[in-house]
């Protein structure tokens, strides 16, 4: 909630180069959901590194393209976003990840060991591009 608030807030300017609060309708419950996220800036997108996939569900709203609205700068972009994971499509992952670790390298830890082959393999990445 304190995330959610500052990214809200005049004070974003504090957290919103790298975190940003994403917002999509529940794909089961039809709900609206928001959440804060780090992302990194891809040309005209976004890319949204999931940390730790197995123990998150929200990505899987994602399996097919779907709409969402993501919070950067203090600005709702109005995006769509389809999940793409390593296991399934390593090619495509892998710039993706590459990119996404240029920007963040710590993000590494949360991939495991590996070289960046098996890195990819095991990534879940949400890139979002603008509708």
């Amino acid at each position: 909630m304190f995330v959610s608030g500052v990214l809200r807030s005049p004070a974003h300017r504090l957290l919103s180069g790298a975190v940003g609060l994403i917002r999509y309708t529940g794909r089961r419950s039809g709900r609206t959901i928001t959440t804060p996220t780090q992302y990194a800036r891809s040309g005209d997108g976004l890319l949204i590194l999931v940390g730790r996939p197995e123990a998150k569900a929200w990505w899987r709203n994602f399996l097919s393209e779907r709409d969402i609205d993501v919070l950067v700068q203090g600005e709702w972009l109005q995006m769509t976003a389809r999940v793409v994971r390593g296991a399934d499509e390593p090619d495509v992952v892998l710039p993706l990840l590459d990119e996404y670790l240029k920007r963040f390298p710590r993000a590494r830890a949360s991939l495991g060991n590996g070289t960046l082959d098996d890195m990819a393999k095991r990534a879940v990445i949400l890139p979002c591009r603008l509708r």
